[in-house]
Protein backbone atom coordinates (compact mmCIF):
# COMPACT_ATOMS: atom_id res chain seq x y z
CA UNK A 1 0.00 0.00 0.00
CA UNK A 2 1.33 3.43 -0.94
CA UNK A 3 1.91 5.75 2.02
CA UNK A 4 -0.57 8.52 2.73
CA UNK A 5 1.22 11.76 1.85
CA UNK A 6 0.87 14.71 4.24
CA UNK A 7 1.50 18.41 3.77
CA UNK A 8 2.09 20.31 7.02
CA UNK A 9 0.96 23.95 7.18
CA UNK A 10 2.81 25.85 9.91
CA UNK A 11 6.24 25.53 11.52
CA UNK A 12 5.75 26.16 15.23
CA UNK A 13 4.82 23.99 18.24
CA UNK A 14 1.80 22.10 16.86
CA UNK A 15 3.46 21.50 13.50
CA UNK A 16 6.50 20.03 15.25
CA UNK A 17 4.66 17.51 17.38
CA UNK A 18 2.35 16.49 14.53
CA UNK A 19 5.37 15.89 12.28
CA UNK A 20 7.21 13.96 14.97
CA UNK A 21 4.18 11.71 15.50
CA UNK A 22 3.66 11.19 11.75
CA UNK A 23 7.28 10.08 11.47
CA UNK A 24 6.65 7.44 14.15
CA UNK A 25 3.78 5.86 12.19
CA UNK A 26 4.11 3.38 9.30
CA UNK A 27 2.20 4.01 6.11
CA UNK A 28 2.46 7.80 6.09
CA UNK A 29 4.97 10.37 4.82
CA UNK A 30 5.25 14.12 5.36
CA UNK A 31 6.22 15.27 1.88
CA UNK A 32 5.88 19.06 2.12
CA UNK A 33 5.64 22.02 4.47
CA UNK A 34 4.24 25.52 3.95
CA UNK A 35 5.29 28.34 6.28
CA UNK A 36 5.70 32.09 5.73
CA UNK A 37 8.79 32.68 7.89
CA UNK A 38 11.79 31.61 5.75
CA UNK A 39 14.14 30.92 8.67
CA UNK A 40 11.60 28.80 10.54
CA UNK A 41 10.57 27.05 7.32
CA UNK A 42 14.16 26.15 6.38
CA UNK A 43 14.99 24.98 9.90
CA UNK A 44 11.82 22.85 10.03
CA UNK A 45 12.47 21.29 6.63
CA UNK A 46 16.05 20.43 7.58
CA UNK A 47 15.17 19.08 11.03
CA UNK A 48 12.53 16.66 9.74
CA UNK A 49 14.03 15.86 6.33
CA UNK A 50 11.00 17.08 4.39
CA UNK A 51 11.56 17.07 0.63
CA UNK A 52 9.74 20.27 -0.38
CA UNK A 53 9.01 23.56 1.35
CA UNK A 54 6.71 26.36 0.25
CA UNK A 55 6.24 29.92 1.43
CA UNK A 56 2.50 30.02 0.73
CA UNK A 57 -0.44 27.67 1.21
CA UNK A 58 -1.57 27.79 -2.47
CA UNK A 59 1.83 26.48 -3.49
CA UNK A 60 1.47 23.47 -1.21
CA UNK A 61 -2.12 22.90 -2.39
CA UNK A 62 -0.85 22.80 -5.99
CA UNK A 63 1.57 19.98 -5.10
CA UNK A 64 0.07 16.81 -6.66
CA UNK A 65 1.81 14.58 -4.12
CA UNK A 66 0.03 16.13 -1.14
CA UNK A 67 -3.14 14.17 -0.33
CA UNK A 68 -3.85 15.46 3.18
CA UNK A 69 -3.29 18.95 4.56
CA UNK A 70 -2.48 19.05 8.29
CA UNK A 71 -3.32 22.57 9.53
CA UNK A 72 -1.15 23.71 12.43
CA UNK A 73 -1.62 27.47 12.09
CA UNK A 74 -2.78 30.24 14.46
CA UNK A 75 -6.49 29.94 15.28
CA UNK A 76 -7.74 32.68 12.98
CA UNK A 77 -6.31 30.94 9.90
CA UNK A 78 -7.86 27.50 10.53
CA UNK A 79 -11.12 28.06 8.66
CA UNK A 80 -9.62 29.76 5.61
CA UNK A 81 -6.89 27.12 5.23
CA UNK A 82 -9.36 24.24 5.64
CA UNK A 83 -11.74 25.64 3.04
CA UNK A 84 -8.97 26.27 0.50
CA UNK A 85 -7.54 22.78 1.06
CA UNK A 86 -10.88 21.01 0.57
CA UNK A 87 -11.64 23.11 -2.51
CA UNK A 88 -8.25 22.02 -3.88
CA UNK A 89 -9.29 18.38 -3.50
CA UNK A 90 -7.31 17.64 -0.34
CA UNK A 91 -8.47 15.95 2.85
CA UNK A 92 -7.94 18.02 6.00
CA UNK A 93 -6.72 17.57 9.55
CA UNK A 94 -7.21 20.70 11.65
CA UNK A 95 -5.94 21.55 15.12
CA UNK A 96 -8.34 23.12 17.63
CA UNK A 97 -10.32 25.30 17.57
CA UNK A 98 -12.44 24.59 14.50
CA UNK A 99 -12.64 28.34 13.74
CA UNK A 100 -12.71 31.59 15.69
CA UNK A 101 -16.26 32.63 14.73
CA UNK A 102 -19.51 30.77 14.05
CA UNK A 103 -19.80 32.35 10.61
CA UNK A 104 -16.37 31.01 9.65
CA UNK A 105 -17.28 27.64 11.13
CA UNK A 106 -20.42 27.48 9.00
CA UNK A 107 -18.32 28.12 5.90
CA UNK A 108 -16.06 25.17 6.79
CA UNK A 109 -19.08 22.86 7.17
CA UNK A 110 -20.50 24.09 3.85
CA UNK A 111 -17.16 23.51 2.10
CA UNK A 112 -16.91 19.98 3.46
CA UNK A 113 -20.45 19.12 2.34
CA UNK A 114 -19.88 20.66 -1.09
CA UNK A 115 -16.52 19.03 -1.77
CA UNK A 116 -17.07 15.71 0.01
CA UNK A 117 -13.49 15.76 1.32
CA UNK A 118 -12.58 14.12 4.60
CA UNK A 119 -12.26 16.48 7.58
CA UNK A 120 -10.66 15.46 10.87
CA UNK A 121 -11.07 17.73 13.89
CA UNK A 122 -7.99 17.04 16.02
CA UNK A 123 -9.22 16.74 19.62
CA UNK A 124 -6.45 14.73 21.28
CA UNK A 125 -8.20 14.14 24.64
CA UNK A 126 -10.55 11.68 22.94
CA UNK A 127 -7.55 9.41 22.36
CA UNK A 128 -5.64 9.86 25.63
CA UNK A 129 -5.08 6.35 27.07
CA UNK A 130 -6.24 7.28 30.58
CA UNK A 131 -9.44 8.85 29.23
CA UNK A 132 -10.04 5.86 26.95
CA UNK A 133 -9.81 3.60 30.00
CA UNK A 134 -12.13 5.92 31.95
CA UNK A 135 -14.63 5.71 29.08
CA UNK A 136 -14.53 1.90 29.26
CA UNK A 137 -15.21 2.01 32.99
CA UNK A 138 -18.15 4.37 32.44
CA UNK A 139 -19.62 2.11 29.74
CA UNK A 140 -19.39 -0.98 31.93
CA UNK A 141 -21.22 0.83 34.75
CA UNK A 142 -18.22 0.83 37.04
CA UNK A 143 -19.32 3.96 38.91
CA UNK A 144 -23.04 3.46 38.43
CA UNK A 145 -24.93 6.27 36.72
CA UNK A 146 -22.62 9.22 36.02
CA UNK A 147 -24.32 12.55 36.65
CA UNK A 148 -21.62 15.21 37.05
CA UNK A 149 -18.49 15.75 34.94
CA UNK A 150 -15.66 18.25 35.43
CA UNK A 151 -12.89 19.03 32.97
CA UNK A 152 -10.20 21.68 32.81
CA UNK A 153 -7.01 22.72 31.10
CA UNK A 154 -5.07 25.47 32.84
CA UNK A 155 -1.59 26.98 32.86
CA UNK A 156 0.13 30.34 33.35
CA UNK A 157 -0.49 31.81 29.89
CA UNK A 158 0.20 31.14 26.23
CA UNK A 159 3.56 32.00 24.68
CA UNK A 160 1.91 32.72 21.32
CA UNK A 161 1.46 36.39 20.37
CA UNK A 162 -1.72 35.33 18.55
CA UNK A 163 -3.30 34.29 21.87
CA UNK A 164 -3.27 37.90 23.09
CA UNK A 165 -5.82 39.24 20.60
CA UNK A 166 -9.44 38.14 20.21
CA UNK A 167 -9.27 38.75 16.45
CA UNK A 168 -6.55 36.12 16.12
CA UNK A 169 -7.51 33.68 18.88
CA UNK A 170 -11.30 33.97 19.04
CA UNK A 171 -11.31 34.68 22.77
CA UNK A 172 -9.13 33.84 25.75
CA UNK A 173 -8.54 30.79 27.92
CA UNK A 174 -11.97 29.30 27.18
CA UNK A 175 -11.49 28.83 23.43
CA UNK A 176 -7.73 28.25 23.76
CA UNK A 177 -7.70 25.76 26.65
CA UNK A 178 -11.17 24.70 27.85
CA UNK A 179 -11.96 23.73 24.25
CA UNK A 180 -10.36 20.35 25.08
CA UNK A 181 -12.81 19.61 27.90
CA UNK A 182 -15.72 20.82 25.77
CA UNK A 183 -14.61 18.57 22.91
CA UNK A 184 -14.16 15.55 25.16
CA UNK A 185 -17.56 15.96 26.81
CA UNK A 186 -19.15 16.41 23.38
CA UNK A 187 -17.58 13.09 22.42
CA UNK A 188 -19.01 11.42 25.53
CA UNK A 189 -22.33 13.19 25.98
CA UNK A 190 -23.24 14.99 22.75
CA UNK A 191 -24.65 18.50 22.47
CA UNK A 192 -25.90 20.04 25.74
CA UNK A 193 -29.40 21.47 25.98
CA UNK A 194 -28.41 24.59 27.95
CA UNK A 195 -25.19 26.48 28.63
CA UNK A 196 -24.25 28.94 31.37
CA UNK A 197 -20.92 30.79 31.23
CA UNK A 198 -18.89 33.09 33.41
CA UNK A 199 -15.60 34.67 32.30
CA UNK A 200 -13.28 37.50 33.24
CA UNK A 201 -13.71 40.55 31.08
CA UNK A 202 -10.27 40.63 29.47
CA UNK A 203 -7.66 43.38 29.69
CA UNK A 204 -7.82 45.29 32.97
CA UNK A 205 -10.66 43.03 34.16
CA UNK A 206 -8.44 39.95 34.12
CA UNK A 207 -6.92 38.50 37.28
CA UNK A 208 -3.32 38.46 36.03
CA UNK A 209 -2.94 38.92 32.28
CA UNK A 210 -4.11 42.48 31.73
CA UNK A 211 -2.15 42.68 28.47
CA UNK A 212 -4.40 40.17 26.65
CA UNK A 213 -7.81 41.03 25.22
CA UNK A 214 -9.44 37.72 26.06
CA UNK A 215 -10.30 36.29 29.47
CA UNK A 216 -7.58 34.76 31.65
CA UNK A 217 -10.24 32.74 33.51
CA UNK A 218 -13.45 31.22 32.20
CA UNK A 219 -15.89 28.47 33.12
CA UNK A 220 -19.07 27.04 31.68
CA UNK A 221 -21.83 24.74 32.89
CA UNK A 222 -23.23 22.37 30.27
CA UNK A 223 -26.68 20.93 31.05
CA UNK A 224 -27.98 17.87 29.18
CA UNK A 225 -31.54 16.67 28.62
CA UNK A 226 -31.21 13.76 31.03
CA UNK A 227 -30.08 16.06 33.86
CA UNK A 228 -26.37 15.32 33.50
CA UNK A 229 -24.19 18.37 34.11
CA UNK A 230 -20.61 19.15 33.12
CA UNK A 231 -18.32 21.94 34.30
CA UNK A 232 -15.56 23.09 31.94
CA UNK A 233 -12.77 25.50 32.86
CA UNK A 234 -9.84 27.17 31.15
CA UNK A 235 -7.50 29.65 32.80
CA UNK A 236 -4.13 31.35 32.51
CA UNK A 237 -3.75 31.88 36.27
CA UNK A 238 -2.36 28.43 37.19
CA UNK A 239 1.31 28.36 38.17
CA UNK A 240 3.54 25.30 38.20
CA UNK A 241 2.85 23.80 34.77
CA UNK A 242 -0.08 22.83 32.60
CA UNK A 243 -2.84 21.00 34.47
CA UNK A 244 -5.32 18.81 32.57
CA UNK A 245 -7.86 17.06 34.80
CA UNK A 246 -11.14 15.22 34.20
CA UNK A 247 -13.44 14.04 37.00
CA UNK A 248 -16.66 12.06 36.85
CA UNK A 249 -19.08 11.60 39.76
CA UNK A 250 -21.50 8.66 39.67
CA UNK A 251 -24.11 7.02 41.85
CA UNK A 252 -21.68 4.25 42.88
CA UNK A 253 -18.25 5.79 42.54
CA UNK A 254 -16.07 8.42 40.93
CA UNK A 255 -13.21 8.74 38.44
CA UNK A 256 -10.34 11.20 38.43
CA UNK A 257 -7.90 11.46 35.52
CA UNK A 258 -4.79 13.63 35.80
CA UNK A 259 -3.33 13.83 32.30
CA UNK A 260 -0.36 16.11 32.97
CA UNK A 261 0.69 15.45 36.56
CA UNK A 262 -0.21 11.77 36.57
CA UNK A 263 3.27 10.59 35.55
CA UNK A 264 4.58 7.37 37.16
CA UNK A 265 8.00 9.06 37.33
CA UNK A 266 9.07 11.16 40.34
CA UNK A 267 12.35 13.07 40.40
CA UNK A 268 14.08 15.17 43.05
CA UNK A 269 16.75 17.55 41.70
CA UNK A 270 18.67 20.34 43.44
CA UNK A 271 19.74 22.06 40.23
CA UNK A 272 16.68 21.23 38.13
CA UNK A 273 16.18 19.07 35.04
CA UNK A 274 15.71 20.09 31.41
CA UNK A 275 11.95 19.43 31.22
CA UNK A 276 9.15 18.26 33.49
CA UNK A 277 5.77 19.25 31.98
CA UNK A 278 4.63 21.96 29.60
CA UNK A 279 4.61 25.49 31.09
CA UNK A 280 6.49 24.48 34.28
CA UNK A 281 8.39 27.58 35.42
CA UNK A 282 11.21 25.63 37.12
CA UNK A 283 12.16 22.02 37.82
CA UNK A 284 14.08 22.12 41.09
CA UNK A 285 12.94 19.93 43.97
CA UNK A 286 10.35 17.20 43.44
CA UNK A 287 8.74 16.98 39.99
CA UNK A 288 6.62 14.44 38.09
CA UNK A 289 8.26 14.62 34.64
CA UNK A 290 6.17 13.56 31.67
CA UNK A 291 7.35 10.26 30.19
CA UNK A 292 5.75 10.48 26.72
CA UNK A 293 3.35 13.42 26.28
CA UNK A 294 2.55 12.46 22.70
CA UNK A 295 1.18 9.18 24.03
CA UNK A 296 -0.35 10.31 27.33
CA UNK A 297 -2.17 13.31 25.81
CA UNK A 298 -3.50 11.23 22.94
CA UNK A 299 -1.60 12.62 19.96
CA UNK A 300 -0.17 9.27 18.80
CA UNK A 301 -3.51 7.47 18.86
CA UNK A 302 -5.30 10.48 17.39
CA UNK A 303 -3.13 10.70 14.27
CA UNK A 304 -2.95 6.90 14.01
CA UNK A 305 -6.78 6.85 13.98
CA UNK A 306 -6.92 9.53 11.28
CA UNK A 307 -4.42 7.54 9.21
CA UNK A 308 -6.45 4.33 9.62
CA UNK A 309 -9.60 6.20 8.51
CA UNK A 310 -7.81 7.51 5.43
CA UNK A 311 -6.68 3.95 4.67
CA UNK A 312 -10.25 2.67 5.04
CA UNK A 313 -9.42 0.55 8.09
CA UNK A 314 -11.43 2.42 10.75
CA UNK A 315 -14.61 4.48 11.01
CA UNK A 316 -14.09 8.06 12.10
CA UNK A 317 -14.85 8.72 15.78
CA UNK A 318 -17.86 11.03 16.26
CA UNK A 319 -15.96 13.69 18.19
CA UNK A 320 -13.55 14.30 15.28
CA UNK A 321 -16.00 15.03 12.46
CA UNK A 322 -16.66 18.40 10.84
CA UNK A 323 -20.00 18.49 12.66
CA UNK A 324 -18.25 17.86 15.98
CA UNK A 325 -15.77 20.66 15.41
CA UNK A 326 -18.61 23.07 14.64
CA UNK A 327 -20.72 21.94 17.62
CA UNK A 328 -17.77 22.41 19.99
CA UNK A 329 -17.41 25.93 18.63
CA UNK A 330 -21.16 26.48 19.17
CA UNK A 331 -20.78 25.48 22.83
CA UNK A 332 -17.80 27.80 23.32
CA UNK A 333 -19.74 30.62 21.65
CA UNK A 334 -22.73 29.94 23.93
CA UNK A 335 -20.50 30.20 27.01
CA UNK A 336 -19.27 33.59 25.82
CA UNK A 337 -22.81 34.75 24.98
CA UNK A 338 -24.08 33.62 28.38
CA UNK A 339 -21.35 35.60 30.09
CA UNK A 340 -22.03 38.74 28.02
CA UNK A 341 -25.81 38.60 28.29
CA UNK A 342 -25.95 37.23 31.87
CA UNK A 343 -28.45 34.50 30.97
CA UNK A 344 -28.75 30.83 30.17
CA UNK A 345 -28.29 30.02 26.48
CA UNK A 346 -30.41 27.23 24.97
CA UNK A 347 -28.89 25.25 22.12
Amino acid sequence: MKPIRIGIVGSKFAASFHTEVWQMLPGVEVVAIAARNPEQRDAFQKKYGIRRAYALLPELLADPEVEVVDICLPNYLHAEAAIKAMEAGKDVICEKPFATTLSDGEKVVEAQKKTGRRFFYAEDWIFAPALLRAEQILKEGGIGKPFYFKGKETHNGSHSPYARTIQYCGGGAMIHLAVHAVGYFYHLLGLPEKVVGLCNGGGKDNYVHTQIEGEDWGAGFLVYKDGTRALVEGNYITRGGMEDVVEVYGSEGRIRVDLTFGSPLSVFSLKGISYAVEKAEFTQGWTKPAVDEYESLGYKRELAHFLACLQGKETQVRGTTVEAGFDVLRIIDAIYRSNREERTIKL
